[in-house]
């Protein structure tokens, strides 16, 4: 299992892929991950499993290998795009899964903001959230960023 960053909206979400291909390196030793640093080197790729994670009915997932503000603008103009068509959008990080029980549900933080509020900080802030905390014991996290006109 691991984490799962995505959009969700009632209307059809457009996928996006890079322009080009862009190289991609790891460095084991010094930890550094390099992936030519354009802010349009990320994918939106359709996401099956929305419904099980929120009441909205499409969703793409994040890939990004790496958090840039660029492609955090990218994103908020994608937001902005997809509320066009749809009162509000929903930005989510979980941990996959499909199924828990009651002891171990997940623990929810949400928060609603207008499309003019949304900063690259808040993308930033659910890119690197974490999903576990002591403090919630064998209960994941899962944010949500809800996102209105």
């Amino acid at each position: 299992m691991s984490a799962c960053i995505f959009i969700a909206a009632d209307c059809q979400l457009p996928e996006v892929k890079p322009s080009r291909d862009y190289p991609f390196n790891i460095d084991l030793n010094s930890g550094i991950i390099d992936d030519g640093g354009a802010d349009d080197n990320y994918f939106l790729i359709t996401f099956d499993d929305v419904d099980i994670y929120c009441d909205k009915k499409y969703g793409v997932y994040i890939e990004l290998h790496k958090y840039t503000d660029g492609r955090a603008k990218q994103i908020i103009d994608y937001i902005k795009n997809v509320l066009q068509q749809t009162d509000c959008v929903e930005l989510w990080n979980v941990w996959l899964t499909d199924y828990w029980e009651y002891d171990d549900r997940p623990y929810i933080n949400k928060k609603t903001i207008s499309i003019d509020e949304l900063t690259t900080d808040d993308i930033k802030k659910i890119n690197d959230a974490e999903n576990w905390d002591k403090k919630y014991k064998n209960r994941p996290i899962f944010y949500c960023i809800e996102v209105i006109k």
